[in-house]
């Protein structure tokens, strides 16, 4: 939990509040959370994180001064004094440039600045301008950081990772999920539907002449029931800021690889036990079959896994369709394979 206060100024040591000023530089502090960035999500745990604080300065003199990164702001920590985090990345998020620049007189700029911190602790920022008359130092302005204030952004790390779970579960699987309405926002029936016809598609050299719509949709609430039964999914957030995630998906489908083989057995029965030819007969008596074929299908673990994307709306998440690693979800859920 986090928070972040400005105060001091003119040469003042202390941190009293939410905005700071000195004969240089008003500074307040616009918003901060914490994301999640590095291998894995491992930039968090239990008892720390990192947090993303933007700070709004305004240059109150008549010159233009300079904020860095490098040697203008810090991070105290009782007598301890910390640099921000450089070089932040995020995989497949664009963060905020880090906070470092010009500003001219009379202007003001809003700065990004990463901190790891721990949670429920006070700390201050300190921010010294760099002058752009040789000679001449300013002073440094403090601001309080209460990290209590930010356990909201913090406790919400994972959210994405309990959506793409729930989103699985009940478009896919066909399971109840409570999370679904607390954390998905989705065209449920949009997006089921683009399922049930990539598994149409798979079925297609098999299917016989004029099946139905209602068919399909037995066959392939036949295929979702043995997902929901077999399927496994494990979901980690391992990259969140600014509404945008990265969520890695570990999971076993059921595979349609030997559907094919199955049916075809079944087909070679029915003629066995007919003592002719008929093709579409012998489809269709398959076809009869499929909901025992459905529950005799083998489980296939995914062995790379895949980060599925997720962007947050109102408040909720969905699967950014947009980027390639999507295509993972119906390739697993409706295709039958694993990759």
């Amino acid at each position: 939990m986090l928070v972040l206060a400005a105060c001091g100024g003119s040469g003042a040591k202390e941190a009293s509040g939410e905005s700071g000023k000195s004969k240089t530089i008003e500074v307040n502090i616009d918003q901060a959370e914490y994301i999640l960035a590095g291998e894995d999500g491992e930039a968090v745990d239990e008892t720390s994180g990192m947090l993303a604080v933007d700070l709004k300065v305004k240059n109150v003199s008549k010159s233009s001064i300079n904020v860095s990164s490098y040697d203008g702001v810090y991070l105290y920590d009782g007598d301890e004094q910390l640099s921000p985090e450089k070089g932040v990345y995020v995989r497949g998020i664009d963060l905020k440039d880090e906070g470092n620049g010009d500003i001219g007189a009379g202007k003001v700029k809003t700065m990004t600045f990463y901190f790891n911190v721990d949670k429920d602790k006070k700390y201050e920022i300190g921010i010294t301008p760099r002058l752009s008359n040789p000679g001449e130092e300013a002073d440094e302005v403090l601001l309080e950081l209460d990290t209590t204030k930010y356990g909201k952004s913090f406790n919400k790390l994972q959210d994405p990772a309990k959506a793409l779970t729930a989103y699985i579960d009940t478009i896919y699987l066909g399971k109840e999920n409570s999370d679904y309405e607390k954390y998905v926002t989705a065209d449920k029936e949009a997006i089921q539907e683009e399922a049930k016809g990539e598994f149409k598609k798979q079925l297609s050299t098999s299917l016989p002449e004029n099946s139905t719509d209602a068919e399909i949709e037995k066959y392939y609430n036949s295929y979702k029931a043995a997902l929901g039964e077999k399927a496994k999914v494990e979901a980690n957030t391992i990259a969140n800021a600014g509404g945008k995630a990265v969520v890695k998906l570990n999971y076993s489908t059921v595979s349609l690889r030997n559907v094919y083989d199955k049916l075809y057995n079944y087909q070679k029965e029915y003629r066995e036990n007919t003592g002719g030819y008929d093709t579409e007969k012998e489809k269709q008596y398959a076809f009869s079959k499929f909901d025992a074929i459905a529950k005799s299908l083998e489980v296939v673990k995914s062995q790379n896994g895949a980060e599925i994307k997720m962007v947050e709306k109102d408040g909720k998440w969905t699967v950014d369709t947009s980027d390639h690693y999507s295509d993972y979800l119906v390739e697993g859920f409706a295709k039958g394979k694993a990759y």
